[in-house]
């Protein structure tokens, strides 16, 4: 195999994060007597984004995400609530999400068949993300999920990936590949690591990160055999 060890990124690359967070702030919106519509969704996943960008940069704790999101969104459209109570809310729907991106269980099976060695990388919520991996049925899919917080780094920072490496094996990382569909974290990830990247998106909105581009994640058992 040309790429036998698998760095996968969770959420919406295997996982449908935006499925699962649309839902889950629709219940939460509806607990709370909200109204959810498409610009309250669009308004909401802005602040969320915001966010999670800032954290990428190293400009603020993971920890301070959560609230914030949700204080800011209250503030911006003048509904009344405590936003970490509210957070806490949408997380504990966010745990039952189970929506999984085209083809992923499938492509999984092959890479485990094939003699891949398959991780997940990301900076997801540890409570979530254990919890969707656990009903997903896809957990045995996996040799270890590395999440950032356990860590004390994220994506897309050097730390993170040689503390995978120094568990994984340094030999290892000439054989790796980096799969993902965010710029900003898995392939600036990839290249901070020093290792092969592929980009899982529209290919329009690629860039120069990308060692591969797929629009389909069947496409990527031909990269890396």
């Amino acid at each position: 195999m040309r790429y036998p060890i698998i760095l996968a990124d969770i959420d919406n690359t295997l996982f449908d994060f935006s499925a699962d967070s649309r839902e889950a702030l629709e219940r939460a919106f509806q607990q709370y007597g909200f109204p959810f519509t498409q610009e309250n969704w669009e308004e909401y996943h802005a602040i969320n984004q915001a966010l999670w960008a800032e954290f990428e940069a190293g400009k603020i704790e993971k920890s301070y995400i959560y609230p914030s999101r949700f204080r800011r969104y209250l503030d911006k459209k003048g509904f009344v609530a405590d936003a970490v109570e509210m957070n806490t809310c949408y997380m504990d729907f966010l745990c039952q999400g189970r929506n999984y991106m085209p083809h992923a269980r499938e492509v999984l099976e092959v890479l485990k068949a094939m003699g891949a060695r398959v991780f997940g990388a990301t900076n997801g919520a540890k409570k979530v993300q254990a919890s969707r991996m656990a009903g997903s049925g896809m957990a045995h899919l996996f040799e270890k999920v590395y999440i950032s917080e356990e860590m004390g780094y994220q994506k897309p920072t050097k730390e993170y990936y040689d503390l995978i490496f120094r568990d994984i094996g340094e030999d290892k990382r000439p054989l790796a590949i980096m799969l993902g569909d965010s710029l900003t974290s898995d392939m600036q990830g990839g290249r901070n690591a020093g290792i092969a990247t592929c980009y899982l998106g529209d290919p329009k909105g690629a860039d120069d990160r990308c060692d591969y581009v797929i629009s389909d994640l069947r496409e990527f058992l031909a990269i890396v055999t």
